[in-house]
């Protein structure tokens, strides 16, 4: 069997797959991120590799074709600018995989982010780091995801701000179908508890 990991940052997921896959390939377009993971799978993970493609680039290769599993964890969807973005990735993934192949999806639940007016997630702290995440609405359409890591031994602050499409659960349905997946199934968590308004993650399985 094979899978594809879409956004894989450095590599964890793909790891941890690779003892019950044949193959696993681990995208992703940042190659800081994709030289970490070959780091981290050393010559023991013979059956993962990476390469540095993005969402939208999973019909460059007949390597991601005939897919048995293509993943997209991490809150990684939303990074797409559109809509329109992101029915051509669950288009690609479609023709990636094999007839009932499986797609899984995993993003933040915006239902609950907008629904309860949420500006931020929790502060991390330790002795040595304090990491403030808040988000700032534009308009229904667009998010901004504004990060704050403050180091404490040297003062320095290091900000960022990225812009997110916050699909919410019955558009990202409404997508999934119209790309030609059925079977769809939405969950509150990995464990497959049944999906709450007020569920913190949604994981979404489809069936091509």
């Amino acid at each position: 069997m094979k899978v594809l990991d879409v956004g894989c940052g450095t590599g964890s997921l793909c790891l941890a797959l690779a003892p019950h896959f044949r193959e696993v390939i681990g995208i992703d377009p940042d190659e800081r991120m994709l030289q970490l993971a070959i780091e981290k799978a050393g010559s023991e993970y013979g059956n993962v590799s990476f390469q540095p493609y993005g969402m939208l680039d999973l019909d460059k290769e007949d390597q991601f074709r005939q897919m048995d599993a293509v993943l997209c964890f991490g809150n990684t969807l939303v990074h797409l600018g559109s809509e329109e973005d992101i029915l051509e990735f669950l288009r690609q993934a479609k023709a990636t995989l094999k007839p009932g192949g499986k797609l899984m999806i995993q993003i933040i639940n915006y239902d609950r982010i907008f629904n309860e007016k949420i500006d931020g997630l929790p502060t991390i702290e330790n002795d040595s780091i304090k990491f403030v995440r808040n988000y700032h609405y534009t308009d229904r359409s667009a998010l901004d995801f504004e990060t704050i890591l403050s180091i404490k031994e040297s003062g320095e602050e290091i900000r960022n701000t990225i812009s997110l499409f916050p699909i919410l659960k019955d558009e990202l349905i409404r997508l999934v179908q119209k790309a030609g997946f059925h079977d769809i199934l939405v969950y509150g968590n990995f464990k497959r508890d049944p999906y709450l308004p007020g569920s913190i993650p949604l994981l979404l399985q489809a069936t091509s």
